[in-house]
């Protein structure tokens, strides 16, 4: 039986397995609930948001670290002096001991899908790699990655599915985008940035501090590679700036001394892919490649789908920005880079509110209508945003296909579509 949390009174003389109540069934407890039994320990999980169960009878309560303190559930859990502890902690307890891969988690405010990935195209030229970002759950081989379950959030809960694919595919890594901190599984944690910081819990607690779950759970052997403007001491820095050990442009990549020239392909963005190149380089670093292996294997790369990519579809220009960070102001940094001639298509908006919070509606709205007459034709997607197309002159469409299909409707060739619509991608 993998370890699990102690009770506050056990002696440290067995390990007793307490009887577990696991909140919010919405961000993943059925999962961390339904492993725990397949390790021979009771636990429930409990839905909270509509209803407040009683805890009472339980011995360890494991709650989503975004919670509202004044959540019922789990304030009569403290009232009852219960062990509350995270449902990443609970992961990484139930998943903790020996392993054929290493494993390296990347949380972060900004950049976190990005640099995950890129991380994982590195490190597949050595072996096999498993990642699981908001894309998906990939198995990389080569640089190249192929999705095997797609549609899954980034709640430490999911790191469980990952695992399970890592051990399936036999991989060498496994690389996890986690919302909100680590769960102490990983051998690398990689902190991307604290730029842009955003309250969570109800408006009580800050994400940057719930990120730092990275170090807090960590273990003694693991190494901690951090943006230089999370400002913490790590094994390994990287950004722009003076601070950071590994920096990359859009030409080289240095690591102290060393300086490595980089071969990028004509479809990326550069601005916005130094960043998470630097953090990624910094991660395969540490982990043991050369910085000559890490330019190889970037060699013609050009960017991800929906990270301000550009490619060409039937003769129409078409900068893919649709993700799941996608915030207003990628919106106008789309738009900012968005050169050339013929007419200007805009696809934005949000396919589910739910998705990493919601775009920031009126920010959104402000740009839209500050820059429309350089837009000649503009499709808003989703719910929240329909009710403005009227006074805006633009189409409405209920996800982000339909949005692209309208657009490329009123288009021809030698005309540009820029997609900035917030979703699972």
């Amino acid at each position: 039986m993998h370890r699990i949390p102690r009770l506050p009174e056990s002696d440290g003389s067995s390990e007793v397995a307490p009887l577990v109540a696991v909140l919010d069934t919405i961000h993943g407890a059925e999962p961390i609930a339904e492993r725990m039994r397949a390790e021979g320990i009771e636990a429930a999980a409990l839905e909270v948001y509509h209803s407040a169960p009683d805890v009472s009878d339980y011995d360890l309560v494991v709650a989503p670290i975004h919670l509202p303190p004044g959540n019922p559930a789990q304030r009569e859990a403290k009232r009852l002096g219960k062990r509350v502890i995270t449902h990443h902690q609970a992961v990484g307890d139930l998943l903790a001991g020996v392993r054929e891969f290493r494993t390296f988690e990347v949380t972060g405010t900004r950049g976190k899908t990005t640099t995950a990935l890129i991380l994982a195209q590195i490190l597949s030229a050595r072996g096999k790699v498993v990642s699981h970002t908001t894309r998906g759950i990939e198995v990389w081989r080569r640089g190249r990655g192929e999705i095997v379950a797609s549609g899954l959030s980034i709640t430490p809960a999911n790191v469980i599915r990952a695992f399970d694919a890592a051990e399936e595919a036999k991989a060498c890594d496994l690389i996890c985008e986690v919302s909100l901190g680590g769960t102490g599984l990983a051998d690398f944690g990689v902190l991307t940035s604290f730029a842009k910081d955003y309250l969570v819990a109800g408006g009580a607690l800050w994400a940057s501090t719930a990120k730092l779950q990275m170090i807090t759970l960590s273990k003694k052997s693991s190494k901690l590679i951090a943006s230089e403007d999370v400002r913490i001491s790590a094994d390994l820095t990287f950004g722009p700036g003076p601070r950071s050990q590994v920096r990359a442009t859009e030409r080289e990549i240095l690591a102290g001394e060393e300086v490595v020239p980089i071969d990028l392909g004509e479809g990326l963005d550069p601005e916005s892919y130094v960043a998470p190149i630097s953090g990624a380089a910094a991660a395969a670093l540490a982990a043991g490649l050369s910085l000559h292996e890490i330019a190889s294997a970037l060699e013609g790369f050009d960017g991800l789908g929906g990270r301000m990519k550009n490619v060409r579809e039937g003769g129409i220009l078409l900068l893919d920005n649709s993700n799941s960070g996608l915030q207003a102001s990628g919106v106008e940094a789309a738009l900012d880079r968005n050169g050339g001639g013929g007419r200007l298509a805009l696809v934005v908006g949000e396919e589910a509110e739910t998705v990493c919070e919601g775009m920031d509606v009126p920010a959104l709205i402000e740009i839209i209508a500050r820059r429309r007459r350089e837009i000649n034709l503009l499709v808003l997607v989703g719910k929240r945003l329909a009710p403005h197309a009227p006074g805006l002159s633009a189409h409405a469409a209920p996800d982000l296909d339909s949005g692209i299909a309208l657009a490329k409707a009123g288009l021809e060739r030698g005309d540009r579509l820029v997609s900035c619509v917030k979703c699972f991608r």
